[in-house]
């Protein structure tokens, strides 16, 4: 084999390099002044979901609130999906958590008003917008902080001729409505804008905003999470000393701590399967409330009993083996003879092994089969059999 001259692969070396360098320049070059937040992860939306472009930091004119109405990592996958055909340029969660999506230089898509879309950066925050209490002081912060150096960079004003929810958007096709061409309504009237921009105006102006007097926080169970059987609800609250913290299940007191831990073990099947709001209403020693809520999803298998080994009319006698399956998770199954308790089985299998019916009258007799949980009758089972020695 002949070996190629030296300076023939020099060549075509630098020929491959400089069509790779012009390649990634037609592709990806950002605009003067443009950039992305370096110290936020950056997951990439799906290309069918935004429009590839090069826009300075002068073209952004307007920044964009949004609420999710669901979680953060819904909102990532979702914008990750190219069926989604919409996308933010951020996405903050309740936590303080922030990831970028669709680079400052490109458009995404989530005004519903293209002229505001090409000319503004979309947030997304988790929560919905529909209920009190679900924002956080930490996404506040966080969300504002972005905001403020968002601002900066295209030096506008921070104020709310520059920072707008998507329900001032216009709708491009009627002349006075809003919420862009679909009206959407968010981040709702629970959007504390007042604490917001003072939030952004500080961090504006290089200062951390002091820290409110007081709140309080839920950190378990997290938005959305489906739960069931005794869920560990944790609250924390901050600044002043708290005297107590009320539980409050879709507005009803389900219980109260006067003392740390701020928490409570409660028992999801209080409640019907499907969403509630859980809600901690923190008093401070002062008189002052602070509320934080989250919404879950109790999803508990109904406690059920059954027996296969005795029903009614079946003729007993002797030493009888009577068993009780059970669905769900009672803390313990009640056996009892005419109303009078005989056994009682704390663990899985549930089986009373001899019942002695030889020590019953002869005739009928009324069987009982009680799943307890929490000192409450969650399921029951009755059977009438007839003794006969």
């Amino acid at each position: 084999m002949v070996a190629a001259r030296p300076e023939g692969r020099y060549r075509r070396f630098v020929h491959r390099v400089a069509a790779m360098l012009l390649l990634a320049f037609a592709v990806a070059q950002p605009a003067a002044g443009a950039r992305r937040e370096s110290t936020i992860p950056f997951v990439p939306a799906s290309r069918a979901n935004y429009h590839p472009a090069h826009r300075s930091a002068g073209a952004i004119r307007l920044i964009v609130l949004h609420t999710i109405e669901g979680t953060y990592g819904s909102a990532i996958a979702w914008f990750r999906n190219p069926r989604a055909r919409a996308s933010a340029n951020f996405v903050v969660a309740r936590d303080g958590r922030i990831t970028e999506m669709v680079a400052p230089w490109n458009v995404a898509w989530h005004a519903g008003n293209s002229w505001v879309n090409a000319h503004s950066l979309g947030i997304e925050h988790e929560g919905l917008a529909g209920l009190p209490w679900l924002y956080t002081d930490a996404e506040y912060r966080s969300s504002a902080r972005l905001v403020a150096s968002l601002l900066r960079r295209s030096r506008l004003r921070a104020d709310r001729g520059h920072v707008i929810g998507h329900t001032e958007v216009p709708d491009p096709y009627h002349r006075g409505r809003f919420g862009g061409y679909s009206h959407h309504t968010d981040p709702g009237r629970f959007w504390n804008w007042p604490r917001y921009m003072t939030y952004v105006r500080s961090y504006a102006a290089g200062a951390e905003p002091p820290p409110l007097a007081f709140d309080v926080a839920v950190p378990t169970p997290t938005l959305m999470q489906r739960v069931g059987d005794v869920v560990d609800w944790q609250a924390v609250p901050a600044g002043e000393a708290a005297a107590r913290v009320d539980f409050l299940v879709d507005g009803a007191l389900a219980g109260t701590a006067s003392s740390e831990p701020w928490s409570r073990a409660w028992d999801s099947y209080a409640v019907a399967n499907g969403k509630h709001v859980l809600t901690a209403r923190a008093i401070s020693e002062d008189g002052t409330e602070a509320n934080a809520s989250v919404v879950v999803f109790v999803r508990n298998v109904r406690i059920a009993i059954t027996s296969s080994s005795l029903g009614d009319g079946d003729i007993v006698r002797g030493l009888v083996r009577w068993t009780a399956t059970v669905r769900g998770r009672p803390d313990r199954v009640e056996f009892f003879v005419d109303d009078v308790l005989r056994y009682t089985q704390t663990t899985a299998p549930y089986v009373f092994e001899a019942w002695n019916a030889s020590q019953e009258a002869d005739g009928e007799h009324r069987l009982l089969l009680r799943a307890i949980r929490h000192d409450k009758v969650v399921a029951s089972l009755t059977a009438r059999v007839v003794v006969v020695r």
